[in-house]
């Protein structure tokens, strides 16, 4: 309740009632208490690694809560093809939010597809 209107993370744009948020465990960017990475203990981030080739899924510790540095684990998942990656992920996730599986193979293909095709 006390982050929902005043976030450092927080964007409003012109003509869209909804809120976006560019936090980093926030797998849709929608500024809603369900996709949060600072308030969900099981929060769950998927980005590209540095290489371009690779994601990174970024995992909030549930018992490492009052330690803010030390209470996310980062993940590289390197595999052969883009369809073994994005399964990938969807297992590693699955095993942490179930919830949040689907979304997160999905986030995973979005980022290589973006790669691949520029």
């Amino acid at each position: 309740q006390i982050i929902r209107n005043n976030s450092a993370f927080l964007r409003r744009q012109r003509g869209i009632k909804k809120a976006f948020s560019t936090e980093p465990l926030n797998l849709k960017g929608i500024n809603s208490q369900i996709y949060n990475g600072l308030v969900n203990k099981k929060a769950v981030g998927v980005t590209l690694a540095e290489d371009n080739k690779s994601v990174v899924v970024s995992v909030r510790k549930t018992g490492k809560r009052n330690q803010p540095a030390k209470s996310v684990s980062s993940t590289v998942i390197k595999r052969g093809g883009a369809r073994s990656t994005i399964k990938s992920v969807q297992g590693l996730v699955k095993g942490v939010n179930p919830r949040l599986a689907k979304l997160a193979a999905r986030r995973a293909s979005q980022l290589l597809r973006s790669v691949r095709r520029s």
